[in-house]
């Protein structure tokens, strides 16, 4: 078995190499592109189909922490709560679902 080294041979094949792996990342950037074009132009079409807009309200660090903290004797609305939870997470209404106990979850695993 005779091996001929062709110089011309490989920098040929080399170079066709380096144009098709240059040509699959021009494609791929073109379709990133593409998609990102689309997604904007889908997102305009909504916005303006439902004119909602945000209204931001400045909330004072005060306030946040004084809405978090739980307010005891309050047991009937923190049942609301995690029952409108509850009942949002599964897709039905709270009227359907019934809560039995509530009872809390040490989740601390050393």
């Amino acid at each position: 078995m005779k091996v001929s080294l062709n110089f011309g041979a490989f920098v040929d094949g080399l170079s066709v190499f380096l144009i098709g792996v240059a040509m699959v990342f021009v494609v791929l950037f073109l379709l990133i592109l593409l998609i990102k074009v689309v997604g904007w132009a889908v997102s305009t079409i909504e916005n303006k189909q439902h004119p909602e807009k945000e209204v931001k309200i400045p909330i004072k660090q005060e306030e946040i922490k004084q809405e978090v903290t739980p307010i005891i004797g309050d047991d009937l609305e923190l049942v609301a709560v995690i029952t409108a939870t509850i009942a949002v997470s599964l897709g039905t209404t709270s009227d359907r679902l019934q809560v039995r106990s509530l009872r809390q979850v040490n989740r601390n695993r050393a």
